[in-house]
C-alpha cells in the first residue's frame, strides 16, 4: 500500500506540475495567476500529493522514498512533456534518462 501511496504522490506532483505549466503559458506569471481558482486547483492537486507522499514516508525508510520519488519524478515528467507539450526525445536525451536512472538506483544501493 505504501508503494501505491508513492507512486500516486507523484503522479499527483507531475499532474499539478504539468497543470500549472500550461496555467503559466496561457495566463503568465504574475501575482493574479496565483488567486486564480485554476491555479489553486492545481495547488489542491500538489496538497493531496503530499498527504500520500507523507502516508508512504511513515511507512517506509526515508531513503527509499526519496530514491523512489527521484526515479519517479524522471519517469513521470518525461511522459508528460511528451503528452501535454509535444516535446520531443531523441538518442542523447533518451541516454539522459537512462544515465539518471542508474544514478538514482545506484546512490540507493547498499
Amino acid at each position: 500500500m505504501s508503494y501505491l501511496a508513492l507512486i500516486a504522490a507523484q503522479l499527483l506532483y507531475t499532474l499539478s506540475d504539468t497543470w500549472k505549466k500550461a496555467i503559466f503559458s496561457a495566463q503568465g506569471f504574475s501575482a493574479g495567476t496565483f488567486i486564480k481558482p485554476v491555479f489553486i486547483g492545481a495547488m489542491i492537486l500538489a496538497g493531496i500529493g503530499f498527504v500520500s507522499q507523507m502516508y508512504a514516508l511513515s511507512r517506509m525508510d526515508l531513503s527509499r522514498t526519496i530514491v523512489a520519488m527521484g526515479m519517479l519524478a524522471v519517469i513521470f515528467s518525461t511522459i508528460a512533456g511528451v503528452v501535454f507539450f509535444k516535446e520531443s526525445i531523441n538518442v542523447w536525451n533518451g541516454l539522459g534518462l537512462v544515465l539518471a536512472l542508474l544514478a538514482i538506483f545506484l546512490v540507493n544501493i547498499r
